[in-house]
């Protein structure tokens, strides 16, 4: 049996996509990131503490939450966003998948 744990965050940016006929004028969103993991419970029954979970995440995305994306990526699309976060929390998270998703209704994930 595999035993997971997820967090929601919200993080606002700004950024623009070159050459794009709506994205191409600078624009903010604020975007949900789901953070999935799973492990083995120690004895305390827990995989990790929710407080070490959120601070780990935060440590990554406070990289992202109100800054302006494009200083950050050439291109600063949810594809890229998700995929950077997902290989930054993979350093200090057995992180399995993170969703992104950029206002509602549009989202991608990124799966181990």
């Amino acid at each position: 049996m595999k035993t997971g744990l997820g967090m929601e965050f919200f993080v606002d940016y700004s950024h623009l996509l070159p050459g794009h006929p709506k994205c191409g004028v600078k624009h903010g969103h604020t975007a949900r990131v789901i953070v999935e993991l799973h492990g083995d419970m120690g004895p305390d029954g827990m995989i990790m503490d929710f407080k070490e979970m959120e601070d780990k995440c935060w440590t990554v995305l406070s990289n992202v939450d109100h800054k302006d994306l494009n200083e950050r990526f050439e291109r600063p699309t949810s594809e890229n966003i998700a995929n950077w976060i997902f290989a930054e929390l993979r350093k200090s998270l057995p992180v399995d998948k993170v969703q992104f998703f950029e206002g509602q209704g549009k989202w991608c994930a990124v799966e181990a």
